[in-house]
């Protein structure tokens, strides 16, 4: 049957967070009850977009296919034209290792009994618990392209399965008033009738920020649907409608803590402490509250604008340099900002506009404070590190919609923290201007140079839209380095962190507008208290909000404000 004429029935679910049993009846659907939420972009016309051509001419595809299953599994896949040599069979142990963007199909039987318990008069109970859930959750998060191959007689259950799995990854929960998300998760995926006597792959993938592939396909729809799936894809979205953005700080805090679990202890709000690194997070450092949208910093009429920093900071020892004039440690650190500014109708109806935002991560104040024995140790650049993605990210750009967060660490090709990337969708096109003044090529006393430079993004968006959220990214993941001389006594390194958002909130043909500045100025300390010959502990480190003229109960450290007169040339 062609995938232009099948019927597509979405159905929306929420799911408690803290159940751990849910209950399907089936074949009945399930609906919501009574409840309001945002729309999901979880649409059934994406699957039926990367499910055109079916019938198209044979499709080639180059890139390993990880297969968890039995051989008969391979020779179907193989049968419908899948290349043998790019199969690799692997156990569903070894899937939260597989690198990002891969191609996974799973067989049902295989994890079928650790995820149904009983099916009592076509009662299905399913447990949310399962430690397949958070291997699917986890591959989804990854990026990638999961398809579980069963009966179409199984499509309800699976599609459940992998809709609450990604939903899990994503964490796209139900939202309350307030635009605050509850406990409970949100999910919404298609019923595509198919055959329930031929064996079928339903497929999942992520798109984007809050936004799923998912469906049943065919055996020899297969190749065609996972390339079309793989090839870049082009969204457009309206400046009048809201945006769905993730504070990429609150998305590693996610992947790490609640999907795989890496972090062995938090000491103190906003420390996460895994084996290999520790991820230090200012939102619960500052409110004490792990928000998924950051740190509310100040609202009023026109808008409310949002901000949060993280940092994530290798635990060992590495060597910058070793001479006879002395000795010099670091440790890699990752640095990431993130603001919003969420337009509201009342300054959209004011003809209002968001005219642009600026980050910047200042090592060259850091280094100023170092020279004067403010503190004992700096962070800085390793020379060479310049705007790219994978240095100082994002680079300068005429034009742009999107550009993806990356979250990790690197060190000399070896992976310290694994790698996430958060994509930063903007409604509208934008471009990005990047700079470094000032900045200094330094020589510490062993003779090791680096870069301290004052790295400053300035987005350009100069876009309105009620009730819409424009969000801006910056990050150095070249890595940095935290430098320091000592392993028997503390060291501490600092530097600021800036945020500016600037608006025209009203505006009069021919007369004034007025406009709004707000900005954040905060400084990292970066505690490191030794505790070997090469590991550290960094559960003292803190950020600071400066204070300046902002209203009490915020957390900025300004908002400014003004008319200026625009009045027309007479005739």
């Amino acid at each position: 049957m062609s995938s232009k004429s099948r019927l597509l029935l979405i159905t929306a679910v929420v799911v408690a967070a803290v159940v751990v049993l849910v209950f399907l009846v089936l074949p009945r659907l399930l609906i919501n009850h009574n409840t309001v939420v945002r729309p999901s972009n979880a649409v059934a016309g994406e699957f039926s977009t990367v499910n055109q051509g079916v019938v198209s001419s044979p499709i080639s595809l180059n890139i390993p296919i990880y297969v968890v299953g039995p051989t008969t599994l391979t020779q179907r896949l193989v049968s419908v034209g899948v290349n043998q040599s790019l199969i690799r069979s692997i156990g569903l142990n070894e899937l939260p290792s597989l690198p990002n963007n891969s191609v996974v199909v799973i067989d049902w039987s295989l994890i079928e009994p650790s995820l149904i318990i009983g099916d009592p008069l076509s009662r299905v109970t399913i447990n949310l618990t399962s430690p397949v859930i958070h291997d699917l959750a986890g591959a989804i998060a990854r990026n990638d392209i999961v398809g579980i191959y069963a009966n179409g007689s199984d499509e309800g259950i699976i599609e459940f399965v992998l809709a609450y799995s990604w939903a899990l990854a994503t964490n796209h929960r139900l939202l309350l008033n307030l635009n605050m998300p509850s406990k409970d998760y949100l999910l919404a995926y298609p019923i595509i009738p198919v055959s329930r006597y031929e064996p079928v792959v339903i497929i999942v993938r992520r798109v984007g920020a809050g936004g799923l592939i998912i469906g049943p396909v065919y055996l020899n729809q297969l190749l065609t649907v996972i390339t079309n799936i793989m090839k870049p894809t082009t969204t457009t979205t309206t400046t009048t409608s809201n945006t769905d953005s993730i504070d990429p700080c609150y998305e590693a805090y996610y992947n790490y803590d609640v999907i795989n679990h890496y972090f062995n202890s938090n000491p103190e709000p906003g420390v996460y402490v895994a084996s290999t690194f520790t991820f230090l997070w200012a939102t619960p450092m500052l409110t004490g509250t792990e928000y998924p949208t950051g740190i509310l910093g100040y609202q009023d009429g026109n808008g409310s604008y949002l901000w949060d920093t993280c940092l994530l900071i290798g635990n060992t020892v590495a060597y910058l340099a070793n001479n006879p004039s002395g000795v010099l440690y670091y440790l890699p650190t990752t640095v990431v900002g993130y603001e919003e500014y969420q337009e509201s109708s009342t300054m959209y109806n004011n003809y209002g506009l968001e005219g642009y935002q600026v980050g910047a991560i200042d090592y060259y104040t850091g280094d100023a404070w170092y020279n004067e024995s403010y503190t004992n140790a700096l962070v800085a650049d390793p020379v060479g590190a310049t705007f790219n993605s994978n240095s100082w990210n994002p680079p300068s750009t005429s034009s742009t919609s999107s550009y993806e967060i990356f979250l990790g660490l690197e060190v000399a090709g070896q992976e310290v923290v694994p790698f996430i990337g958060v994509s930063i969708s903007s409604p509208t096109s934008e471009s990005i201007s990047a700079s470094t003044s000032p900045w200094d090529e330094i020589e510490l006393p062993p003779g090791a140079k680096v870069l301290v430079p004052n790295i400053t993004w300035t987005f350009n968006i100069g876009a309105t839209g009620s009730n819409t959220g424009f969000p801006s990214a910056f990050e150095d993941i070249t890595p940095a380095m935290t430098i320091f001389s000592s392993l028997s006594t503390a060291s501490i390194a600092a530097f600021p962190i800036d945020f500016e958002n600037y608006a025209i909130t009203s505006r009069m043909y021919c007369d004034y507008f007025t406009y709004q500045t707000i900005w954040v100025n905060a400084e990292w300390y970066i505690v490191v208290v030794p505790q070997s010959s090469n590991t550290v502990s960094l559960a003292s480190t803190s950020i600071t909000l400066i204070p300046g003229n902002a209203p009490t109960g915020s957390y900025v450290t300004g908002v400014s404000s003004g008319k200026v007169y625009t009045p027309c040339a007479r005739p």
